[in-house]
């Protein structure tokens, strides 16, 4: 074989080598992590997966546009602690991420039955249990600017468990407590226990018949 034939042999191998190595960094299928200075991680799965949640062995995954195509919500609440503050938050009820949409159905379609419960669980460890009568009825014990325990006019509505992506009009960072929360929230400035409020959720995990 001559100069030039042995040349294009060689130029040929090269090609067909970086082609492979760009196919297996194409194909990876794992999420991306971020760290924040708390501890907490938030994790972004394979094509951008936030949140799983699950029924027995129904099994649903969301991006974060998935969850904006819910009904939108836009309340007022905070963590009763030291620190706590009021802010305004947007996202999806915790009810329409398990019900889905008409084109996107959740886990349970028919809404939740008498006897089922919800936990939900964030990146950096905590996880709630809520029962189906705080979930339809809100019932939940409130608090006032002054930390006393008050209970809501009729005008500011029953209060709904949220997933928020948005607080205060800006959208809720990778890092906790995004890019989604879960909180008790209200059509007025009313705080529950921090308790109740999970950062960075990840997973919802239904229960019961």
């Amino acid at each position: 074989m001559n100069r030039k034939g042995l040349w294009v042999v060689l130029s040929l191998f090269l090609v067909i080598a970086l082609f492979l190595a760009s196919c297996g960094s194409a194909t990876g299928t794992s999420g991306t992590s971020t760290t924040t200075a708390s501890g907490t991680t938030a994790t972004t799965g394979a094509n951008g997966v936030i949140l799983t949640v699950t029924y027995g062995s129904v099994v649903k995954t969301f991006t974060i546009a998935d969850v904006e195509k819910l009904t939108g919500m836009q309340n007022m609440g905070g963590e009763k602690s030291a620190n706590g503050t009021i802010a305004r938050y947007g996202g999806a009820e915790l009810t329409d991420v398990i019900k889905g949409t008409g084109s996107f159905p959740g886990v349970e379609p028919g809404g939740l039955t008498p006897g089922q419960s919800v936990t939900v669980s964030g990146a950096g460890g905590k996880s709630v249990t809520f029962t189906y009568d705080q979930i339809t009825n809100g019932s939940f014990t409130t608090y006032d600017s002054s930390g006393n325990v008050t209970t809501p006019a009729a005008n500011v509505a029953t209060p709904v468990i949220g997933l928020a992506y948005m607080v205060n009009g800006n959208m809720l960072s990778n890092g906790a407590p995004g890019p989604l929360e879960l909180g008790i929230l209200y059509g007025g400035p009313f705080f529950t226990d921090s308790s109740y409020w999970v950062p960075s959720v990840n997973q919802i995990t239904v229960t019961g018949p």
